[in-house]
């Protein structure tokens, strides 16, 4: 399988399983280079040897045991036995190479922060499996800040709401992982028609003051560090007065906002 068709592979799994185990076995169903260019990009890392191996001795294929044996000179092996009578007195005990019993996995968590790498988000995302999405942050365009979430079944990127899928956006270019960051800047930057008005339940309001309010301290934050950069010597109540005179200060006090920036 070429690079392309394993990583649509993994992000369907993902879609269905928030962590996967693949084995030695199943690797070799890959081209060597979709292997080398999925391990280099941190898509997939090495995990705990299989303490078990589907047998090949007869077509039954039966998941067996595999015992590790040591001896002189650290020296180690391992076997395995069919579970076929016949085979087994036929064949005996089976020798089992090391590397047949490597493995390798893949998880939600992992490839969320990868995409938080491409996206230039420094900030840490805390991952549940136990939700249907995940917040990375909040990314600032011409149209304002925009939440991005990972919805993780199927997996895709809401933004602004529009949903992209990353099986459309996640791609390999020559040897690196990429996002088609043309389409993430489109849903960024789309103004979104005015919704109707009409009865909405007040939980949804909060959620928006809170969102509001989230992003007001983002503008913030980030004119604080940008001043910071500008006028090293100045402190947080210089910065912090600078930015009320700002249009992003939404007429709170210089106070507040001291409170709220960190540098």
């Amino acid at each position: 399988m070429a690079i392309d068709q394993v990583l649509l592979l993994i992000l369907n799994h993902l879609s269905k399983h928030k962590k996967l185990v693949v084995s030695w076995a199943a690797i070799q169903l890959w081209q060597p280079k979709a292997f080398e260019l999925l391990l280099k990009n941190h898509v997939i890392k090495p995990t705990d040897k299989a303490n078990n191996i589907q047998c090949q001795i007869c077509e039954k294929h039966c998941t067996v045991d595999v015992t590790r044996h040591d001896y002189p000179n650290n020296n180690i092996r391992y076997y395995a036995m069919c579970l076929d009578d016949y085979m087994h007195e036929q064949v005996g005990r089976m020798t089992i190479p090391p590397e047949q019993l490597m493995q390798w996995q893949y998880s939600t968590k992992q490839l969320l922060k990868i995409i938080a790498r491409l996206l230039d988000i420094d900030k840490e995302v805390t991952f549940s499996v136990n939700t249907e999405q995940t917040r990375l942050a909040m990314l600032a365009k011409d149209a304002g800040r925009k939440w991005v979430t990972l919805i993780h079944n199927p997996l895709a990127l809401e933004i602004n709401q529009m949903i992209l899928p990353l099986e459309e956006i996640l791609y390999f270019d020559g040897n690196s992982l990429a996002l088609d960051i043309d389409r993430v800047n489109y849903a960024l930057n789309l103004k979104q028609p005015a919704q109707e008005k009409g009865y909405s339940p007040n939980v949804n309001k909060r959620d928006k003051g809170k969102f509001n309010t989230q992003a007001m301290h983002q503008d913030w934050q980030d004119e604080a560090i940008r001043l910071k950069k500008k006028s090293p010597n100045h402190n947080k109540t210089w910065i912090s007065k600078q930015i009320a005179k700002l249009s992003i200060a939404q007429e709170r006090s210089a106070e507040t906002i001291r409170k709220s920036i960190d540098v």
